[in-house]
């Protein structure tokens, strides 16, 4: 017995020396890899300061980014993720197309070695939106949260409802059916609600209780076919100023003498489209909660499923969206709301922009990222949304009832997926 117990304390003490020698002990630390250069593909030049950052802390390991533009992206991405011809190690995918990228198993399973990704630091959205379909498994994740913010200006405030407090106008705008109210209080006193009916489409799409299709058939929900008559009531009644999104009258709607009193829009909007294209209403802005939690864009990262540099490619990754010290350095640097949400709760007292009067946006949208059904998006969006959302257009502009442009929409819908049950 004595014997046998020196035998069995010997095995375990080489087992554990084992493993201790390489066994399963992951990926090493970049530190210590050998020098190696890496392809990256992205949409906007986003990444070259945290390619800096982390050049910096890893200088064996080199990384080369490729920019191609957001419009262009996807078709020249494709054809080479496909052949594996030039293909980069690493590759991002914006919210419109990511899931296009997961399902044709572009993305390598983070699951699995040499990755075995503990994902739980994330907002729980933005991991489910980087699964792979047909298996779940995470496959791509991302350092940001893109929830969607009502930004309305103060004075436009004071002047009709004699506050500009954000906790009281989100009193007002959070329900459709409140909104539409505000509206028409707003209208009353010359100004609009929002810029047009386009500015609702992230809004609406949040508020389904599944995506398009479920089970095989087109899933038309009753918020959907409702928004037909709220899009109606906006236009009809003069609630919106019917400039369309992205135009250079809806980037003016942003500006002092501008008439709009509010803009439903996600974190970046902030950073990225208010503040170059108004400057000269810095102040005057505030946010808070819309009628429905909703998201808009967002970009995920991860490695390329033929990568021979997995364990390299995987540092960067690794570092853009888990590692905390890296997160809390770029939420200061750039304002950007970034997914880590231990992160996040660290450091969401600490912020304050003079864009909107000193308001903290960062408490606000540190709440709504946690609300927010990933489960809602699918690979089929991008196809289907302007489908629908061209309808509705049509109907409020009169050019068609409401009965056909819903019979139209699903017979552009059968025709573009011709084994969808369609009823």
């Amino acid at each position: 017995m004595k014997f046998n117990k020196i035998i069995l304390i010997g095995l375990a003490a080489l087992l554990a020396g084992s493993m201790f020698l390489g066994c399963d002990k992951g990926p090493k630390d970049p530190k210590d890899m050998d020098p190696v250069t890496l392809s990256c593909w992205s949409f906007t030049d986003e990444l070259e300061r945290p390619i800096a950052y982390f050049q910096e802390k890893y200088p064996n390991i080199t990384i080369e980014l490729t920019i191609v533009p957001t419009e262009d992206y996807p078709t020249k991405l494709k054809p080479v993720l496909k052949s594996g011809e030039g293909a980069p190690d690493i590759f991002t995918g914006e919210a419109a197309f990511i899931k296009q990228f997961l399902d044709a198993g572009f993305y390598d399973n983070l699951e699995q070695a040499p990755y075995n990704v503990d994902a739980s630091p994330l907002a729980a959205y933005t991991v489910d939106l980087g699964r792979d379909t047909a298996s779940g498994a995470i496959s791509a994740l991302s350092w940001q949260v893109t929830p969607g913010g009502y930004f309305y200006r103060r004075s436009i405030a004071k002047d009709v409802f004699g506050t500009d407090d954000p906790a009281e106008i989100g009193e007002k705008v959070n329900t459709m059916a409140k909104f539409i109210e505000t509206g028409k209080m707003l209208k009353a006193k010359g100004y609009f609600l929002v810029p047009g009916t386009g500015d609702l489409q992230n809004l609406v799409m949040a508020q389904r209780a599944k995506p398009w299709i479920v089970d095989g058939k087109l899933n038309l929900e009753g918020v959907m076919v409702d928004y037909f008559d709220t899009a109606k009531t906006l236009y009809d009644e003069g609630l919106e100023g019917q400039i369309g999104q992205w135009s250079p009258a809806w980037f003016d709607s942003m500006k002092m003498d501008s008439k709009v009193f509010g803009h439903l829009l996600p974190t970046w909007g902030l950073h990225y489209v208010m503040k170059p294209n108004a400057p000269d209403s810095s102040g005057d802005w505030a946010v808070c909660q819309p009628p429905a939690n909703f998201y808009w864009g967002g970009t995920w990262i991860g490695v390329y499923k033929g990568s021979e540099k997995k364990e390299a490619a995987w540092a960067f990754v690794k570092m853009m969206c888990l590692d905390p010290e890296f997160g809390e350095w770029w939420a200061k640097e750039t304002g950007d709301v970034i997914s880590n949400m231990p992160v996040v709760e660290k450091i969401k007292g600490t912020f304050s922009d003079e864009y909107l009067g000193g308001q903290n946006h960062y408490e606000y949208f540190a709440e709504a990222a946690k609300n927010i059904d990933g489960s809602l998006f699918s690979s089929e969006d991008a196809n289907i949304n302007p489908m629908f959302f061209n309808q509705v257009q049509l109907y409020v502009n009169g050019e068609k009832s409401k009965d056909q442009a819903i019979a139209d929409f699903k017979a552009e819908v059968s025709s573009a997926y011709p084994d969808l049950i369609v009823e």
